[in-house]
């Protein structure tokens, strides 16, 4: 499945990733170390953690390959965040991304990234990623408001307090996973569908 990431209709980052399950109660994707996905990078290499998207200069999508951790990607059926559980291989914390509600097609899932993200420790402590990035886009015209702004940190700072109090997703849920047998990493090149209009 596609997991596609979307400013304006301009196609910035995708990831493929293996559908572990899939019903009422969301979308879970398994993203192995190694596997191959796509950026929007300028031609200085600047991704938009550096940049607003019209500043990069003559961008394109540049294959990587996501090293590192593992990650469980939760997809929720409602709701502007996706949850993932990264494991090395062992698990070692949760990222909580910020983004548009996922929007489904045939093959796969898109949505917009709201830059401002979270990460928790096993523990449940956490601290804010991204925020500089999250508060330098504020007002400008292809990202988010005032408004909007506040009303994403404040679904962060709720989520947070969820991590916190060890309710779920939070509460040790999918901790033990392993995939068995282990799945291999999709090959490289780009998938069929990858370059198909945004879902809306």
């Amino acid at each position: 499945m596609l997991r596609r990431y979307f400013k304006g209709d301009q196609l910035t980052f995708i990831k493929v990733a293996r559908v572990v399950s899939d019903d009422d109660t969301g979308t879970l994707l398994w993203l192995a170390a190694g596997s191959p996905y796509w950026r929007l990078i300028d031609a200085a290499g600047r991704t938009l953690h550096d940049a607003a998207i019209d500043e990069l200069v003559d961008a394109r999508l540049e294959e990587l390959t996501w090293e590192g951790a593992s990650l469980l990607l939760w997809i929720p059926p409602a709701g502007a965040y996706s949850v993932w559980w990264f494991f090395k291989p062992d698990f070692i914390g949760w990222y909580i991304n910020l983004e548009a509600p996922s929007v489904r097609w045939s093959g796969g899932f898109d949505t917009v990234d709201h830059a401002l993200d979270i990460w928790v420790e096993p523990d449940g402590t956490w601290r804010w990623k991204d925020f500089d990035e999250f508060e330098s886009r504020i007002g400008h015209p292809l990202y988010w408001n005032a408004t909007e702004a506040a009303e994403i940190r404040a679904l962060g700072e709720h989520l947070a307090s969820l991590a916190e109090a060890g309710n779920h997703p939070f509460d040790g849920t999918h901790h033990d996973f392993q995939p068995d047998p282990p799945w291999p990493a999709p090959g490289p090149g780009l998938p069929p569908g990858w370059d198909r209009p945004r879902a809306r």
